[in-house]
Parts: structure tokens; C-alpha cells; sequence
């Protein structure tokens, strides 16, 4: 795979292998041009060091570690491959990227120490923010573009000041009112959702964490209630904020506290002027909630100066959340108030910059975070010997031989009848394969086009949410693009050579890739086509009804029978096909086959080897950051 045509300048011509590679755009070569003019240092580790650094921030990593950068960048060209529709799983051992050198790293900070002017060394994060003349700053083997250094500082800064806080004075009752809603005990065992609501009760910061249906939001939308029920007469009442990183999931986060409300026993223990206040806080993005100043994409109205109003801030789906995004939000909580945080640290981490909750509990084992953090366990969507919920455990925890167990034990566990299969392929393609996710789909698809072409929008759109198929790749017999053909011919009952049918055709399933404010749609929202008279419409579920378009309309869509396990995140469906990636594959990971399991409610067939799972269980995600070690140290 080579690069696009860029021009190299002079003062960084030792760029020109890593261009012609593909690994290096337009972008961190002049940014490495303009670093060099301005300082006059030329040194090739330098040049490759601000190169590398911009790169990393640009797919998704805070740093460049110069022990692994090379991988990194090795890795990101095979998955553009896959992207650009080249069929990376018949590759000999997965590989299509070129090999490049790299400087040995010691020589490499050598050279990086020497470069005064453009380098500034530091041996642990900064307690407050310096901003100097320095683009870099190198830390150990890590090397940092300025400003996300300094929103990793900030971040490793506000987490150690909130954890080390007063703790907040809490009502005499207040522990009598949490009995009630959450006991401190559940058939002789410690209930961990009891525990996550105490270190939010006592402390200033909170993380609540676990899988689906451990309860994470019941869990917080019940604290909240003992928050509300201990206000004093008199008093100002408790000004709560909810918010998540996008508008689907702030919605589903309002869903969830509405169910939580309306438990018997909430509405039995809980006043109701309390319940009222609690569901009219409407729960939005991190960024409607900080203010977004117009044509200023990285400045907010409320910052450390105007800190939020709010006395409680609660912050859903915080896997999600990229790491300047949680540096503007710390900055704006005002200090006195409580921030809870939830969310999953064991899915794939966000598709931006950083991976904040994965780092802040990787630091929960020592000070400043220990006793901050909860992990929720007990499943409450899956039942405790459901065989989704068994592999999903041995999936985050890394035991390759309890989840090929699993997988070969398969079969009926719970009372609810969750189920577990396994084909063992090498090649989903081959027929046996086919049929065993065909027998999973196709019902499903038999029900969606009857409602698709009676124009039955309601029940289109709960069909089209009942099964999904989650694939790693893009492309290849592994990929999305085959499985979409292969839905489509399930779909119609005939084989269709690609744009046959116009690409719009009733029960199609719709995947918006971007956002459209034209229209009010969001990049993750799925939809469906259904017939109109002699036409068709596109429905996508809205708040309060549905959104209607004439597929004219739209664009930046995609057929959804099959999408990339990225693009389930935040999603569940009542059965899922999960076609994982060749054992070769650059694209195995633990973090997406435990996503990609999870987004499974009741029914879950995993088509692959078992070479693949145990190298995807053996493979933890490589994401370059520092904040889980600036946890640990101390700031100057």
C-alpha cells in the first residue's frame, strides 16, 4: 500500500520511506517541516519524532511510545488495507504493510534529550498546566504533541485532587433511605451496586463499572434519589447533570433512569416531588452541557473559571469519552460538587483520542484512586450461568482456555434460554458456516420485509433491531461487504449483482456513517426502507416517534445486515452473529470479541477458529497513552 502523492521539503527529506509507505500524510509531514525551520534542528530521529507524535494523535493514541510505535503504524496500514477493500486474510500471516526501520529507542531519546528548543524532558506529569516555546515533550520512551500532554496533565491532575478531597457531608438518613432502594446485602453476599452507590454517597469522584446489564445506571439513578430525599427545607435544591458523549446514548441514559423510577420500590421509598425533580433532568451531550462556543470547536462557555452549576454531574458511556473532551469536563466541574462516572473499560476504546477509563481503572489498584472505583459483576440482563455472559467473562479476563470452553459447551443456560454456538471454521464462507448464520437471520428477515412492504414503519423498525451480523473486517470472505450481499439475498430471495436493485428496496437495513444536522441524524443511527404506496421511505426511531425521509435525501448511509463490531458499540440485539477475523489478523483483539459478544441479548453464534479466539483473547488493545502511569506518580 503506498501513499498519495505528498510533497517532502528538504528539511525533512529522512520522511520519504514512511510517505512512499502510506504511513505518513500531509499533515505530520509539514507540521515536521514547520517544527524544523522554526527550530533549525533537522536531526532525523527529531523530524521522525514530531512526524510520529502528530500521527499517533491522529489515530487515536495520546503519544507516540518509541518502543511500539512501529507496530502501531504497522497495524494501521493493514487495516486500511482492509478498508480500502484490499483482502488482508489472504495475506501470507495477515501482513500487506511494508516493513520500515525505526531508530533503536534509546538512540531515539538520545537524540530527542539533545534537541533543546524543541523537546521539553520531563521525568513525571505537571501538577498544573506549562505552556513554553517546546512542540514536544518526552517523558521516558513517550512522546507527547504539546497539548495533549497538557490535557493528560489535567486529567491525572483533577482525577488525584478529587480523589484526595474533603469528603461531602452526608444526611443521617441518607444511609437508612439507600437501604431501601439498594440493601446492603443480596442473598448473603455483598451487593457491589450497594457499594457503588456508597462511594458516590461519601466521596467527590465515583467510577461505576461492568458490563451490560450489571445495572450501572440503576445503580446511580437510585443514588440519585437518596441525593434528592436528604435535601434540607430551605435549602437550594440539588442540581443534578446527566449527560453522555452523544445524543443516542444520552437518550438511552434517560430511558434507563425512567425504568429505574418506576420500580415498585423506588416509587414506594422515594417521595414524589423527589421522582418528579429526578425525571426532569434531561440528560444531554458533554458538549450541549459545557456550551459550545460557536466556530470555537475546542472552547466551552463553562471552564475552570465558569465551572457548571451543577451540585451532581453523572457521566454515561465514559468509554466513549476522548481524553480532551474529559480534560474540558474536569475543568468546568466545579470542585465541591460530585462527578460519577460510568461505563465499560472493557470494550474497544474510543475512535478518538485516548483511553480514559480504561487507564483511570487500570490505576485503581493504588492511591490516589483506590477505594473510587466499583466494578459491577453481577449480570442482571444475562442470568448468572447464561453462557453469553460466562464467555464474556473469560473474554475480559483473558483466559483463552476458559472461553474456547465456553464456546465448545455452548447451548441453553439460563432460565431466560440464552444460547451460545460455535462454528469452527477457518472460512466462513463454506457452507456450513452460511447455513448456521442463515438460521439465525433468516427469520428474522422473513418478518421485516412482510412489515417492510405493508408499510408497517413501527414494526419494520423493531424487526430490523431483533439480529445483527458484527464482523471485524470490512472486506474479504471475513468482512462486512460479503455478509451485506449475502443478507441482501436472504433478504429478497434472489441473487443481485451490487446496485441492482438502486440500493433502495423495502425492508433494506440503513446505517448513518456521519452526521447530518441537515436532517437531524447521527452518525451510528440505523433505520429501515419500507414501502410507500408505489414508493419508499427511509424511517430511522426518534425521541417520541420516527423520522421519515425520501431516500433522495439522504446521504452518507450504508446497508446494515452486517456492520464492523466498531460500529455496534452502544448497541445490544436480541441475536447476534459475531464473524471474527483469521488468526492472522491484525484486526484480533480481546477488547472486540468481548464487545462484539456483549452486544448479544439473548442469542450469540460465533463463526471462526479457535486459533483466532485464543489470539484475540491473548491480545489486549495497544492504545499509546500515559495516564494510567500519571496516576501512579507524583506530580512536581
Amino acid at each position: 500500500m503506498t501513499g498519495t502523492r505528498v510533497h517532502i521539503p528538504d528539511e525533512v527529506a529522512s520522511l520519504a520511506p514512511y510517505v512512499d509507505a502510506g504511513a505518513l500524510s500531509a499533515i505530520e509531514v509539514h507540521l515536521a517541516a514547520w517544527v524544523a525551520r522554526a527550530s533549525g534542528n533537522h536531526h532525523p530521529h527529531v523530524v521522525l519524532a514530531t512526524a510520529m507524535a502528530a500521527w499517533s494523535a491522529r489515530h487515536g493514541h495520546v503519544c507516540a511510545s518509541l518502543d511500539v510505535v512501529g507496530e502501531a503504524v504497522a497495524r494501521n496500514l493493514a487495516e486500511r488495507s482492509d478498508a480500502a477493500g484490499v483482502d488482508i486474510t489472504g495475506a501470507p500471516d495477515g501482513e500487506v504493510a511494508p516493513v520500515l526501520d525505526w531508530p533503536e529507542p534509546l538512540l531515539w531519546v538520545q537524540s530527542l534529550t539533545a534537541a533543546s528548543g524543541v523537546v521539553r524532558v520531563v521525568d513525571r506529569h505537571d501538577r498544573v498546566p506549562v505552556l513554553d516555546a517546546c512542540p514536544l515533550v518526552l517523558r521516558g520512551r513517550r512522546v507527547y504533541l504539546q497539548r495533549h500532554w497538557i490535557d493528560e496533565c489535567i486529567v491525572a491532575a483533577s482525577m488525584r485532587e478529587r480523589a484526595t478531597a474533603a469528603d461531602p457531608e452526608v444526611a443521617a438518613h441518607a444511609t437508612a433511605a439507600l437501604q431501601h432502594l439498594l440493601p446492603a446485602s443480596v442473598d448473603g453476599g455483598v451487593d457491589l451496586q450497594r457499594s457503588a452507590a456508597e462511594v458516590a454517597l461519601h466521596h467527590r469522584l465515583a467510577l461505576v463499572v461492568g458490563g451490560p446489564g450489571t445495572g450501572k445506571t440503576y445503580t446511580v439513578a437510585r443514588l440519585l434519589a437518596v441525593l434528592l430525599q436528604q435535601q434540607r427545607p430551605g435549602v437550594a435544591p440539588l442540581r443534578v447533570a446527566l449527560a453522555a458523549p452523544t445524543g443516542k446514548a444520552a437518550a438511552r441514559l434517560q430511558e434507563s433512569v425512567a425504568l429505574a423510577l418506576a420500580q415498585p420500590d423506588v416509587v414506594e421509598h422515594v417521595a414524589p416531588a423527589v421522582r418528579e425533580q429526578l425525571a426532569a433532568v434531561v440528560p444531554t451531550t458533554i458538549h450541549r452541557l459545557l456550551g459550545p462556543l460557536p466556530e470555537q470547536r475546542q472552547r466551552f462557555r463553562h471552564h475552570r473559571g465558569n465551572p457548571l452549576p451543577h451540585d451532581v454531574v453523572v457521566v454515561d458511556e465514559t468509554s466513549m469519552v476522548s481524553l480532551p473532551l474529559l480534560s474540558r469536563l474536569l475543568e468546568a466541574v466545579h470542585p465541591d460538587a460530585r462527578l460519577v462516572l460510568i461505563g465499560d473499560p472493557d470494550q474497544l476504546e474510543s475512535v478518538e483520542l485516548g483511553a480514559v477509563l480504561g487507564d483511570l481503572v487500570a490505576a485503581a489498584g493504588s492511591p490516589p484512586l483506590a477505594g473510587h472505583v466499583v466494578r459491577l459483576l453481577r449480570g442482571h440482563r444475562f442470568g448468572g450461568d447464561s453462557p453469553i455472559a460466562l464467555l464474556a467473562d473469560a473474554v475480559r479476563d483473558g483466559d483463552a482456555d476458559a472461553a474456547v470452553e465456553c464456546l465448545r459447551r455452548g447451548a441453553a443456560g439460563d432460565a431466560a434460554g440464552s444460547t451460545l454456538r460455535f462454528v469452527d471454521t477457518d472460512d466462513p464462507s463454506l457452507p456450513t458456516a452460511v447455513l448456521a448464520v442463515h438460521d439465525v437471520v433468516q427469520p428474522v428477515l422473513a418478518r421485516l420485509r412482510v412489515a417492510a412492504e405493508a408499510g408497517d414503519a413501527s414494526a419494520a423498525l423493531r424487526v430490523v433491531g431483533e439480529a445483527r451480523i458484527l464482523c471485524a473486517h470490512r472486506h474479504g470472505r471475513f468482512g462486512v461487504s460479503a455478509w451485506n450481499d449475502l443478507g441482501e439475498r436472504w433478504l429478497t430471495g434472489r441473487v443481485t449483482a451490487e446496485g441492482s436493485l438502486g440500493n433502495w428496496y423495502a425492508g433494506r437495513p440503513l446505517l448513518v456513517t456521519r452526521n447530518d444536522p441537515r436532517l437531524g441524524l447521527s452518525n451510528g443511527d440505523t433505520g429501515v426502507v419500507v414501502r410507500e404506496g408505489d414508493g419508499l421511505v427511509a424511517v430511522f426511531a426518534a425521541a417520541g416517534g420516527s423520522l421519515r425521509f425520501d431516500p433522495a435525501q439522504l446521504e452518507g448511509i450504508e446497508t446494515a445486515y452486517a456492520i464492523t463490531v466498531h460500529k455496534s458499540q452502544g448497541s445490544e440485539y436480541p441475536a447476534v452473529v459475531l464473524v471474527l477475523p483469521p488468526e492472522r489478523s491484525p484486526l484480533v483483539g480481546r477488547e472486540l470479541v468481548y464487545t462484539g459478544a456483549t452486544r448479544a441479548e439473548r442469542h450469540l453464534l460465533v463463526v471462526g477458529s479457535e486459533a483466532s479466539v485464543r489470539r484475540s483473547v491473548d491480545t489486549p488493545a495497544r492504545r499509546m497513552t500515559g495516564l494510567a502511569d500519571a496516576l501512579g506518580s507524583q506530580p512536581e
